[in-house]
């Protein structure tokens, strides 16, 4: 399945189906980071379009979301906001969330930078455990999307422990990795197997985000890499006209 961003030109989920469907694809991932897709969500209006256009949703879950976090109000917070995902996503048929890694808070030394979550890493995992608990309970798929700090030895160890569940997996964000420097390639290679959604959109060491074919990613190769492995895909690309030039060119090449 091949499906496209919400995207932030537009006011009205009406719009976003609208292209979707004009296009030819499959399915939406809404942003929960958009105030039209927070919490306050318009449930039955949703359903009217995805039934009128036969489509389907991916969410992605807010960059702020983060259930690990020392702090025990925010982390309830991070959780409570989790479990109201959970029914939105019931509500409206989701079957995959899509969610941001946090390195959280850093104190400055002298001698460099220390990560509170690397200092205080028992209790850290401790609450990486009890988010597996939680995920593992539920019937969606989470997926851990790469934005360049899985080269950190406890977002790694972290994520080790949340893939030990069933409904865990990885999605790979191909434009994140390269203006990284390739930080998360070597983790992500490693567990290539893990990997069921794709983040698709072309990007150079300094920009992601870009038009497909505009920049220096071998678009062919990750597509058919998502393929063959049977992984969705999103052509995260963030205006309709940058997406609409975007597949048409994939359709050029099918």
């Amino acid at each position: 399945m091949i499906g496209m961003p919400a995207l932030i030109e537009f006011d009205s989920f009406k719009e976003n189906a609208e292209l979707c469907h004009k296009l030819g694809l499959d399915f939406i991932e809404i942003n929960m980071n958009l105030p039209l897709y927070s919490h306050k969500i318009d449930v039955e209006e949703i359903k009217k379009y995805l039934k009128l256009y036969d489509l389907k949703l991916t969410l992605h879950l807010s960059e702020s979301f983060d259930p690990f976090v020392l702090d025990p109000i925010y982390r309830q917070a991070a959780l409570d906001s989790f479990n109201s995902a959970l029914e939105i996503a019931k509500n409206l048929g989701v079957k995959l969330l899509n969610m941001h890694m946090s390195k959280g808070i850093y104190f400055t030394l002298p001698d460099g930078k220390l990560l509170l979550n690397k200092k205080f890493h028992h209790e850290y995992l401790t609450y990486v455990q009890e988010f597996k608990s939680l995920v593992e309970s539920s019937d969606i798929i989470l997926c851990i999307e790469n934005t360049g700090i899985h080269d950190l030895d406890f977002i790694q160890t972290a994520t080790d422990i949340l893939l030990e569940a069933d409904n865990i997996f990885l999605t790979y964000d191909i434009g994140h990795d390269i203006t990284s420097g390739y930080k998360d390639k070597a983790y992500f290679d490693l567990r290539r197997d893990k990997i069921c959604h794709y983040h698709i959109h072309d990007a150079t060491t300094s920009h992601n985000h870009l038009e497909l074919y505009t920049g220096d990613l071998d678009i062919d190769g990750y597509i058919s890499q998502a393929k063959n492995s049977g992984a969705s895909c999103v052509i995260e690309v963030k205006t309709a006209r940058a997406l609409t030039q975007s597949v048409e060119k994939l359709k050029l090449r099918a």
